[in-house]
């Protein structure tokens, strides 16, 4: 048996806490970019093409980051302490009020007004996220200090919501025992796939120094890693892959792969490749898949010939939509969350209307009901599984169905 370490301690006694845990486990692609090189979330230096385009406009979606008033995100600039405390709670979901008092002696004091960035980085320190130093006065954080990509990856893997699994002893990590505290972080970090990506593509992860300086992309890029570790949340990275899904969905029928026109693998991959395209959390949408067709076996209004796997406007004896293709009944489904998630639209050829045909099936992608009634894009007003109910299903506990399923999907560890 796997173990693992919860992180509602937030990882502030980590050190101590693996080598225990340790010993005991020891013992036993995206697409091509648009030809019109559509711009993320506004940002004119962070192209379709960009490396981290797809973190860096979920985030900025989702009002986690922020650019600058000449319309640039400016990537490979530095981000401070203070900046990344605020972030990593924001992204997270963690309440911050101005009953969050900082400790720390040279973080200045916002208004009662504003709580950047005095009552972010209490409650950072609250949650354990961030411990900071001993001064000649007493704690400080050292707000302004540009952080290193080890502190980075420290405060982001403390910020994990979902319990992360122990290396075992043979588990090699990618930057070693470069430190006491911050690579033993690190390493249980790489081990649940909380780096991927972290490392540009064609570089190695061990040729980036966890102690240089952190970027505003690296930033964006931990923390998309992160959000999967949300128990309730849509967004960021499912820190599985797809043999993870197929595995859960075979587990609870008994190895019945249901009714779909293509075969459960092929499902499960086009889940993952078009959460991570949109944004969105694969084992979430895989959850609203399951609940939807009652794991592939269908029975109500929509048949599986329609590959519309959400139940895209299907209500109380109307058939809802359907499409051509699985493929495409899958980019259909993430493209509607995409409404009900972001503000504004994804620079993202998918992220659009179609139109149902009279005679045939959707064959092109897109979504059939992109726009609200008056014609505009996106609510843009949910961020959680719960907040789907009541909106794209009716009732109170369609979040909480759904959430159960996708938080009994194991990851496996250790695969990046």
């Amino acid at each position: 048996m796997v173990s693992f370490l919860t992180m509602k301690t937030r990882l502030s006694r980590l050190p101590a806490l693996i080598i225990i845990v340790s010993s005991a486990v020891f013992a036993g692609a995206l697409l091509g970019p648009c030809a019109d090189q559509a711009l993320a979330a506004g940002f004119k230096d962070v192209p379709d093409s960009h490396t981290y385009r797809v973190q860096i406009e979920t985030l900025a979606q989702l009002g986690i980051i922020n650019g600058y008033s000449d319309g640039t995100f400016r990537p490979n600039e530095q981000v401070t302490r203070q900046q990344f405390a605020k972030m990593v709670i924001l992204a997270m979901r963690i309440n911050v009020t101005e009953d969050d008092k900082c400790a720390f002696i040279d973080v200045k004091k916002s208004s009662d007004i504003d709580l950047y960035p005095d009552n972010y980085v209490a409650a950072a320190a609250r949650e354990k996220i961030v411990v900071g130093y001993e001064g000649p006065s007493g704690p400080i954080f050292k707000p302004e200090a540009a952080i290193t990509l080890s502190q980075l990856v420290t405060m982001g893997t403390r910020a994990a919501e979902r319990p992360l699994y122990v290396p075992p002893a043979s588990y090699k990590s990618a930057w070693g025992n470069f430190d006491t505290t911050h690579s033993i972080i690190a390493r249980v970090a790489q081990y649940n796939g909380l780096l991927r990506e972290l490392a540009p593509p064609g570089v190695s992860l061990s040729s980036v120094s966890p102690l240089t300086t952190a970027t505003r992309a690296q930033a964006a890029a931990l923390l998309f890693n992160v959000m999967g570790t949300d128990m309730s949340g849509l967004n960021g990275r499912f820190l599985g892959d797809s043999t993870d899904l197929v595995r859960y969905f075979r587990q609870k029928t008994g190895g019945n792969d249901g009714k779909f026109t293509v075969s459960l693998e092929e499902l499960a991959k086009m889940y993952v490749k078009y959460g991570r395209r949109f944004g969105i959390r694969a084992d979430m949408a895989w959850a609203q898949m399951i609940h939807e067709t009652g794991y592939g076996q269908y029975g109500g209004d929509v048949a599986p010939e329609q590959n519309n796997m959400a139940g895209i406007g299907a209500t109380g004896g109307v058939p809802g939509n359907s499409f051509a293709t699985a493929e495409l009944g899958v980019i259909a489904q993430y493209a509607h969350l995409a409404w009900y998630v972001y503000v504004d639209h994804l620079s993202d050829p998918y992220c659009c209307m179609v139109t149902q045909p009279a005679n045939g099936p959707i064959s092109t992608p897109g979504d059939p009901r992109h726009f609200q009634s008056d014609g505009s894009p996106h609510k843009g007003n949910v961020r959680t599984v719960y907040e789907l109910s009541g909106k794209w299903a009716v009732g109170p506990n369609y979040g909480t169905a759904l959430r159960a399923i996708a938080n009994g999907i194991t990851v496996t560890c250790g695969l990046w």
